[in-house]
């Protein structure tokens, strides 16, 4: 069986590959490419943040999990969608230097966020949520 670390953390993974190549395209002034590849970026990361958000975090919070670095995750969920926005705006604006900034901005705040799920708030949920894996594991993967 997976574990939810192991689980959460590909979807980290899919994020970043996706968040590589838009940057990539935006960059090298390909639009069409960066469109497209930002599109996808943006809907991989709405995803993840809808799997914490809705099923991951609850389901720890009402389990005993600690709700303090939760509360943070979620603060800085809600700063990456702010970031994701204003690139969206230059995207469509087609502006590569604020891409680029933006982009950087980004990249730092979501390795730093994804160190401290991988690090700390997924494994206390691997520990605490255990005994209902399975249920999350379905549940998890249901959301679109």
């Amino acid at each position: 069986m997976s574990t939810l670390s192991t689980f959460m953390s590909s979807g980290h993974k899919t994020c970043d590959e996706a968040f590589a190549i838009a940057e990539e395209a935006a960059l090298g002034g390909n639009w069409h490419k960066a469109s497209d590849a930002f599109n996808a970026f943006h809907n991989d990361m709405a995803q993840h943040f809808r799997m914490e958000e809705e099923i991951l975090f609850p389901a720890l919070i009402s389990s005993g999990g600690p709700s303090g670095p939760v509360s943070i995750m979620l603060m800085e969920h809600a700063q990456m969608n702010e970031l994701i926005e204003q690139m969206a705006d230059s995207v469509a604006g087609q502006d590569a230097e604020e891409y680029g900034g933006l982009s950087e901005t980004l990249l730092i705040v979501m390795q730093q966020h994804n160190l401290k799920e991988e690090q700390i708030l997924y494994p206390i949920a691997d520990r605490i949520l255990a005994w209902q894996m399975d249920e999350l594991f379905t549940r998890l993967k249901a959301v679109e």
